[in-house]
């Protein structure tokens, strides 16, 4: 289980691979979760790498703690571990989509790179 902290005096973040779902942690109790699914993508199919895509479904934070920036910071810890192992991303959760338009450091990693400006129009 991947793990660490999103700040002083702030949640524990980690990752149940078991279970398919980061999680953020006050203490011992759970105050958001992300879910996730992968799949291969076989050799010859898309970039043709075979690469595995982590789908990132439902982000979802106890609504006393929303507003305080766990659904980013567990957004961020996901992104990081998908970096971390190579994977692409596809984010079906609308919550993971906005953060990357807002973040396009981490664009790279969706399973389709938006088209960059020049090859929009081809």
């Amino acid at each position: 289980m991947d793990e660490t902290s999103a700040g002083p005096g702030a949640v524990r973040l980690v990752h149940d691979d078991d279970r398919d779902r980061y999680e953020a942690l006050d203490g011992e109790e759970l105050v958001a979760v992300l879910a996730h699914g992968d799949e291969q993508v076989p050799p010859g199919q898309g970039d043709g790498l075979g690469l595995t895509v982590r789908d990132l479904r439902s982000t979802v934070v106890a609504p006393e703690r929303s507003g305080q920036g766990i659904g980013s910071a567990i957004v961020r810890f996901a992104l990081d571990d998908i970096r971390g192992q190579g994977m692409r991303v596809r984010p079906t959760c609308w919550f993971v989509k906005g953060w990357i338009e807002r973040h396009p450091e981490y664009a790279d990693l969706l399973e389709s790179p938006p088209a960059r400006p020049d090859e929009e129009t081809r």
